[in-house]
């Protein structure tokens, strides 16, 4: 390894500041909480889909310690292309930058560490350096969960992790240069400007580097190839030594067309010939690559949801349009994807009739139909009487109302506001 490799990420050391273009004006609201962990000693772990905004964030983070920090004592490094051992780098940054080892130096040390679930053991290597330098404060950013899973478990009590969602609506609106607050505080007097961009960020805006754009080919092309196409293709197979990424591939464009799809693997082993372990595995896959994610059948208890049926959302509904193109046939299932990824509701009921979502929260639960058609409230009825302590919410694309006793939320304020 050549010291110009480490040079190439580190321009600081020579200018004393970070390249503008490596920069964004926009801070994401997730910036401020991670700047104050800075000076704590436990390391940081950042994760997230892919194209979130990490490494812009640690370039930003690294913006600012340049105000009160010595260049030098600044270490950026990516191993997104190659996976160099942790060790080399740091051995050669002591010898070629510092001039002396870890042990002789008093001053803090940042050591931001990108992609780092691509270097194999790196939670190790990272442990012994963190227990035998103090000194050191790593800030560490990843994209595949089960690499960074196995890692939280093996660093406990030493790390702090941060997950970078995709791009709230919230957000969005910041970054188009609306103004959130004036917003916010009388939502409906910009209903009519705000909708025209809701129906913008479902399709490509919860990725930062498409809020500006304009040209809905190029936004597909961007998600699609620069984000589902290298995860199944770079990311999953380096990962999990993965043989049949067409598997993958099928499984991803077969939720495109049914996302919140009912997931039997029995049918789905008949239809592409594979056996049923084979289609459990691959959905996984998809989960830890944090493509999708599953929802499961509310049963009173955790353990019992688990067993019963699943379905499986993707974590962005920018994901469905990067895969269809054309959104009409699909509109239904966006909604519903749109609800889930804002409200987190781990769960849905389906017995003898059914329930879009259940938020359970301890004793307090949430239940949520996503409107489509005609609007039935009989289904809350029935979830009320075995679970008394239940909120009931209708959610629309655009109108507000009720029908009954059930408050109808659209969508674009439960984006804002969440479940008031």
């Amino acid at each position: 390894m050549e010291l110009s490799a480490l040079e190439t990420f580190n321009g600081w050391w020579k200018t004393g500041a970070v390249r503008k273009e490596l920069l964004r004006s926009y801070k994401r609201h997730l910036y401020q909480e991670l700047r104050t962990y800075l000076a704590k000693r436990q390391i940081l772990l950042l994760q997230g889909l892919r194209r979130m905004g990490k490494s812009t964030m640690l370039f930003q983070l690294i913006d600012e310690l340049l105000k009160e920090t010595n260049p030098k004592h600044i270490l950026y490094f990516s191993f997104d292309e190659i996976a160099y051992d942790i060790k080399d780098v740091l051995e050669l940054y002591q010898k070629g930058i510092l001039g002396k080892t870890f042990g002789e130096t008093q001053e803090r040390i940042y050591i931001l560490f990108d992609e780092v679930h691509k270097v194999n053991d790196w939670e190790n290597k990272i442990k012994t350096y963190y227990d035998l330098y103090p000194s050191l404060k790593f800030v560490l950013s990843g994209s595949v969960s089960v690499a960074l899973k196995r890692a939280k478990e093996s660093l406990a009590g030493r790390i702090y992790d941060f997950i970078l969602e995709p791009l709230s609506f919230a957000e969005f609106l910041e970054m188009k240069s609306k103004p959130l607050q004036e917003i916010m505080a009388q939502p409906d007097l910009w209903k009519r400007e705000v909708l025209p961009l809701l129906y913008i960020y479902v399709k490509y805006g919860t990725f930062p580097e498409l809020v500006d754009e304009t040209d809905e080919t190029t936004a597909q092309r961007y998600i699609l190839q620069g984000v589902i196409e290298r995860i199944l293709y770079k990311d999953l197979p380096e990962e999990f030594n993965i043989k049949d990424v067409e598997l993958l591939k099928a499984l991803l464009y077969l939720l495109g067309k049914h996302p919140g799809m009912l997931v039997s693997y029995k049918a789905l082993a008949a239809d592409l010939g594979r056996d049923q372990k084979t289609i459990a595995a691959y959905f996984d896959y998809l989960n830890f690559g944090l493509l999708t994610q599953f929802v499961f059948n509310y049963r009173g208890s955790p353990l019992a949801s688990l067993r019963k049926l699943k379905k499986v959302y993707f974590t962005t509904p920018n994901f469905i349009f990067a895969l269809n193109g054309q959104m009409e046939s699909v509109w239904p299932y966006v909604l519903e994807n749109i609800v889930q990824m804002c409200t987190k509701a781990g769960f849905f009921y389906k017995n003898t009739y059914e329930i879009d979502f259940i938020m359970a929260n301890g004793k307090q639960k949430i239940a949520l139909e996503v409107k489509s058609g005609n609007i039935k409230t009989k289904q809350f009825k029935y979830f009320r009487e075995q679970e008394e302590d239940t909120k009931c919410f209708i959610i629309d694309w655009e109108d507000d109302g009720n029908v009954g006793d059930v408050p109808i939320i659209p969508v674009w304020k439960l984006l804002l506001f969440g479940i008031g």
